[in-house]
């Protein structure tokens, strides 16, 4: 019998496999990211179904088999990190690409989930400053990942898990530099 893995996630992603199944990528509490086979998840009567949309945040279950994981059950599902303009959502897309690309597979990181649960929180509720906010939560990533170089003008950006609309107006008036060590950091992981 296999061990069931309960924890709280985000969908980050989706693709259809086959007729009826979803590859499903989650950023979870316990297990990090999270890939994993959703069967029959695309059929009508599927009770996984409504809890796999893109940034859909919930309680969910896992079971690990020999080659992959696969989720078994959705509950507590929220909406509440979707936003609700085009420009919010096109921001939470770019971050959830980004975290598919650079976290190499389930890896328990509590903090980088905690990270990427507020910065989402945040980025769906405010368009003031939005680009600051998203930059912030990038530079977040990268140093969670290590992908970040220690730097003492990084330092308030990186130090805190909060978001504040200090910090955004701080981020703002150093957006070039910023910038430019994200894509610096992001070259170097040649991913």
């Amino acid at each position: 019998m296999h061990e069931k893995y309960i924890t709280e996630g985000i969908v980050l992603g989706k693709k259809g496999v086959g007729e009826a199944n979803t590859l499903v990528y989650i950023m979870t509490s316990e297990l990090g990211l999270v890939r994993a086979k959703a069967t029959s998840s695309r059929r009508e009567a599927s009770k996984l179904r409504y809890g796999l949309e893109t940034l859909s945040r919930g309680r969910y279950t896992f079971v690990r088999g020999k080659a992959e994981w696969r989720l078994t059950g959705v509950d507590e599902v929220s909406r509440d990190l979707l936003g609700s303009t085009p420009s919010q959502r096109k921001r939470l897309g770019q971050v959830s690409k980004l975290l598919m690309r650079l976290v190499l597979g389930a890896e328990h990181t509590p903090e980088l989930y905690k990270t990427v649960h507020g910065g989402f929180e945040t980025l769906a509720h405010t368009e003031e400053n939005a680009d600051s906010v998203e930059c912030v939560l990038v530079l977040r990533i990268l140093a969670h990942l290590g992908y970040l170089p220690e730097l003492p003008a990084l330092a308030p950006f990186v130090e805190s898990d909060r978001f504040s609309p200090e910090l955004a107006l701080q981020a703002a008036g150093s957006r070039k530099l910023l910038i430019r060590l994200i894509n610096d950091s992001l070259q170097a992981t040649g991913l």
